[in-house]
């Protein structure tokens, strides 16, 4: 009997060293894009979700008791930062009681500082200028080239949590990498075959994506970052639009559109169009190849 009890101990002890040693990732992601870069990587290695939707502005997520139980089970939180998530993600750290997940771990991930942000900003800044971003821009993953950047970090992270598939992650990272080089020369060309140089739009969203392929923003209908459109602004955008001949306007899809109305009143001749800035923002927006072949699209008139 005793004889029994131990080799039924050892089974069982077996049974649940395979059962820790097999299982799979948790990643927990603050965006819908970084959550598609993971899933890119990791395939059927791991399992990964986001806190916030495609189709939310996410500067502004409400830090719900879901999201902190969710990041109490994640092995690794991956987040943009550069302050994109100041506004709610410590909350959602600190409710979650899961030391693995706090700044400092490998269980913690900011991949923004890692890809050389635009728009860093230099001297004091105070809130009176709107939601400004000290550290740079944080809309990153509108530029396929850093997409494959922030696709080999987190590779390079996975591999350290996750030794045994390393090698895997590392691999699709690189292919995903060369993917988006590639896709990127294909974009680029068919841009310059275009008219369409200068553009205005409703947030710095797409900084990154207008830089990569040489667009120039013009002008942004926000006064100030994060500050709703005014009517002298308006009416100042208005003069860019007609002195500078720009023949486009992008507003980002969680923002109110309505704003256009009063610039198509004033110059007919500018296109005017809604555009989804992240994976699931919309219908066929399932990745970021999605998302920005929709972009190039729109900029076309397809």
């Amino acid at each position: 009997m005793k004889l029994l009890l131990i080799v039924g101990v050892l089974i069982f002890s077996n049974i649940l060293f395979n059962s820790q040693a097999h299982a799979k990732l948790n990643v927990l992601t603050t965006t819908t894009d970084l959550r598609s870069l993971v899933a890119e990587v990791g395939g059927d290695k791991l399992t990964v979700e986001s806190i916030a939707k495609g189709t939310q502005d996410p500067h502004f997520i409400e830090a719900k008791p879901s999201f902190m139980l969710k990041a109490n089970r994640a092995d690794l939180l991956v987040s943009v930062g550069l302050d994109l998530e100041i506004g709610w993600l410590p909350s959602v750290i600190q409710g979650a009681r899961n030391p693995k997940i706090t700044q400092g771990k490998k269980g913690f991930l900011e991949v923004g500082p890692l890809v050389k942000p635009l728009e860093l900003t230099v001297g004091a800044i105070t809130r009176a200028e709107g939601d400004v971003h000290p550290l740079g821009n944080p809309h990153v993953t509108l530029d396929p080239i850093r997409d494959g950047e922030i696709a080999v970090a987190i590779a390079e992270r996975l591999g350290a949590l996750d030794a045994p598939n390393g090698a895997y992650y590392l691999d699709t990272a690189k292919k995903f990498q060369a993917r988006m080089l590639e896709k990127t020369s294909a974009w680029q060309k068919r841009l310059d075959k275009i008219a369409v140089k200068k553009v205005i739009t409703y947030h710095k969203t797409l900084t990154y994506f207008l830089d990569r392929f040489g667009i120039q923003n013009v002008a942004i209908l926000e006064p100030k970052p994060g500050i709703p459109p005014t009517s002298g602004h308006v009416l100042d955008v208005i003069g860019e639009i007609r002195a500078q001949k720009v023949p486009l306007i992008l507003v980002e899809n969680y923002f109110d559109p309505t704003v256009t109305q009063k610039i198509k009143q004033e110059v007919p001749t500018v296109r005017a169009e809604t555009v989804p800035v992240a994976v699931d923002g919309a219908s066929g927006m399932g990745s970021l190849e999605n998302v920005i072949e929709n972009l190039v699209k729109t900029i076309e008139g397809k």
